[in-house]
């Protein structure tokens, strides 16, 4: 078998790219900044936050299974869509301006507001020293934060790990990633999240765009006021009956009634169910004192910012 010598490999794919692109017309294309980024930590929240978008648009409907939003950022099949090419096809060194550029013509082609969730580490590329995401493209960021100390028990659940397993190797590891191994999440790129004091630094930092950021436990305890504080934020106009009608239909409660009657389509195999519990301070009867301690000493600058830290 004659095999294509992988500098002569790469040649074709981006000149298939190039061609597409043409296509598309994409250097024509007004750019628009109208993306906002649902960023966060896994499990702080940001599908809560989906939904709620989905029932504003939908009438107060929400089916978990069909939400209203963009998608991820790492998604290789809202790559493939936007430009017409295989994702398996693109190599590493170049995952990163595809991404941007995908993002950039499917922002560019819409009317209205695109909410794509992240849970990327915000960084510059490795590969061009440019973000990760497309800035020129980019309206707003909401990041939603949640005490570590309950991220890890519901991470836990979420990935089929022990909540040692969680500690050492994602929330204390400074290189973790998700998504890294195709076997089980085959249509997405690998994400850094790195730690969680880490995923935090990284979004506070950012200056080339607005980032409002939103604790999923005043979430929880002033849905109201919190949820119309965002939408006043980032734009987005909703009545209060819209607001009212749009939080009930977005209830923890119904979400989870809805993954045990249909299932959920993102809930990995790891998982035995996406939506657990959703609660506030469960870390106080589930975790160990040197599970505390450990979660603690890793993150507690953002811990003690966001009011998290306890002596």
């Amino acid at each position: 078998m004659f095999l294509v010598p992988s500098v002569l490999g790469r040649l074709i794919v981006l000149k298939r790219l190039l061609k597409r692109l043409r296509n598309k017309s994409l250097a024509k294309l007004e750019i628009k900044k109208n993306i906002i980024w649902l960023a966060s930590y896994p499990k702080s929240g940001n599908t809560w936050f989906r939904s709620f978008i989905t029932a504003l648009k939908n009438r107060g409907e929400v089916n978990i299974n069909d939400l209203k939003t963009e998608g991820i950022f790492s998604s290789k099949i809202s790559l493939e869509d936007n430009l017409d090419v295989d994702a398996d096809d693109v190599r590493s060194t170049q995952i990163d301006i595809f991404k941007r550029l995908a993002l950039t013509y499917q922002s560019s082609i819409s009317e209205e507001k695109n909410f794509f969730k992240i849970h990327d580490l915000y960084s510059l590329s490795e590969f061009d020293n440019k973000p990760i995401v497309p800035i020129e493209s980019t309206f707003a960021a909401i990041y939603f934060v949640r005490n570590p100390l309950d991220v890890s028990i519901s991470m836990a659940n979420h990935n089929g790990q022990s909540i040692d397993q969680v500690i050492e190797k994602v929330m204390g590891n400074p290189l973790a990633s998700i998504s890294k191994n195709s076997k089980f999440l085959q249509h997405q790129f690998p994400q850094w999240i790195g730690t969680w004091n880490n995923h935090v630094v990284s979004w506070k930092q950012v200056d080339s765009f607005p980032v409002y950021f939103v604790r999923y436990e005043d979430m929880k305890q002033s849905p109201k006021e919190t949820f119309t504080d965002i939408l006043h934020n980032i734009g987005y106009e909703a009545s209060e009956l819209e607001i009212n009608r749009a939080l009930e239909a977005a209830k923890f409660e119904n979400l989870k009634q809805q993954e045990q009657e249909f299932g959920f389509r993102e809930r990995p195999g790891s998982s035995k169910s996406f939506f657990n519990k959703g609660e506030m301070g469960q870390w106080k009867e589930q975790l160990t004192k040197s599970q505390i301690d450990k979660i603690k000493q890793i993150n507690e600058p953002m811990m003690r910012e966001f009011g998290y830290w306890e002596d």
